[in-house]
């Protein structure tokens, strides 16, 4: 990883003990080079890592300039599709992030300028097909972004706003922005006579730009269901120009330009709704309360509705102690053997939520914290909030 961030500590790592017990990000931004990354981690103070993933390291910091400040978790994947699509399941199970972007550089293939910036509604993987003795036959298969991430590009792409986070170097125009399909493949795509080139008009006429991991990026977030995923793509070459000297001018800039327009994006994100308020009137828990019962069985969660329940169970008292959390586990002896009981960090509560969900033991969760946390709101949240699964 580079550097710390601004007010960040050299070596200094998140853990349950630094941060409350949790490691929270609102947003999750993936980059595949280390240009690409340095420009996303400039928007971001106090940046930390925070741990690690079935081995993928994740640093975590605060972008200033969203509702009461976003936490936005930031990891660099490499060069491909594969890469990116694995980044997204460990970044899922981390965090359960509310969004995810692929922020980073991509070769312009038409309609685009060099530094303007494309928000994909769609990736279309050019790769895919049957190799035979007449040529090549492609199979396509495509990836879209999510909606209502897409539209809030187009309002983003419509206003200048995001341009104001960029100094264009050298008296250069301003960066346009364009929200259309890109396509995504293992090659580098150097020119437009070559083999990938001609396949790429045949097939991907509507693409404006080439990148490496953009679909493999939204293959992982299809995996994992309800989470919102957008590529965002600075143009640092156009096909046919393109060298080391000129990735070497035009990388840095193509990044901070795809960089502000996504924090442009991070800060207009709707603000989230946790904490919510409590219920009216709403009886406090003791050991001899009764938790409304949701209806025993399995209930299918979001990946925003487990990442909501974890942040509640994390913000009862004293769950995020060893100890408690032992305790806790304990006493759900289904599900709690599936649970590492060396911590009660995030990644915890997610996955004893996820066997929790798998058992139909969501109730049984609630009964148990209603006798360990008796009267805190928090415990009162996690009932309400898992009551009204139940009758969902």
């Amino acid at each position: 990883m580079v550097g710390p961030g601004r007010n960040g500590a050299e070596g200094e790592t998140v853990t349950a003990g630094d941060n409350g017990g949790s490691v929270r990000a609102d947003v999750v931004v993936l980059t595949a080079l280390e240009v690409e990354y340095r420009a996303v981690r400039a928007h971001l103070e106090e940046v930390r890592p925070a741990g690690a993933e079935r081995g993928a390291l994740f640093e975590v910091g605060t972008f200033a300039e969203g509702p009461a400040g976003r936490r936005v978790a930031i990891h660099m994947t490499g060069p491909g599709n594969p890469g990116a699509a694995a980044a997204v399941e460990r970044a899922a199970a981390l965090f359960a992030p509310r969004a995810l972007l692929f922020v980073g550089v991509a070769g312009g293939r038409k309609d685009v300028a060099l530094g303007d910036v494309v928000a994909a509604d769609a990736v279309y993987d050019y790769e895919t097909g049957k190799d035979t003795e007449q040529g090549f036959l492609p199979r396509q298969k495509t990836h879209q972004s999510a909606y209502g991430l897409v539209q809030l590009a187009r309002i983003v792409t419509a206003g200048d706003a995001w341009q104001r986070r960029i100094r264009p170097a050298d008296g250069s125009p301003l960066p346009r922005a364009h929200v259309k399909p890109v396509a995504a493949g293992g090659r580098v795509v150097a020119h437009h006579g070559s083999d990938t080139g001609r396949r790429l008009a045949a097939v991907a006429g509507d693409a404006v730009a080439v990148d490496m991991e953009g679909f493999g990026f939204l293959a992982g977030a299809y995996l994992n269901q309800h989470l919102d995923a957008l590529v965002i793509r600075g143009i640092s070459d156009l096909l046919g120009d393109k060298g080391e000297a000129h990735d070497e001018r035009w990388q840095p800039v193509a990044s901070r330009h795809a960089a502000a327009f996504a924090f442009e994006l991070i800060g207009r994100l709707p603000g989230a709704s946790h904490p919510a308020p409590p219920a009216p009137a709403a009886p406090s828990l003791t050991a001899h309360t009764v938790v409304p019962s949701p209806r025993r069985g399995r209930v299918k969660l979001t990946i925003h509705q487990l990442g909501a329940l974890a942040d509640v169970l994390l913000d009862i008292p004293g769950m995020t102690a060893p100890a408690r959390w032992q305790q806790l586990l304990d006493e759900l002896p289904t599900v709690g053997t599936a649970v590492s009981r060396q911590s009660a960090g995030r990644a915890e509560a997610l996955a004893l939520l996820r066997t929790c969900e798998a058992h139909g033991a969501l109730t049984e969760l609630v009964e148990v914290v209603s006798v360990l946390a008796p009267d805190t709101p928090a415990a009162a949240e996690l009932a309400r909030r898992v009551g009204e699964l139940g009758r969902g």
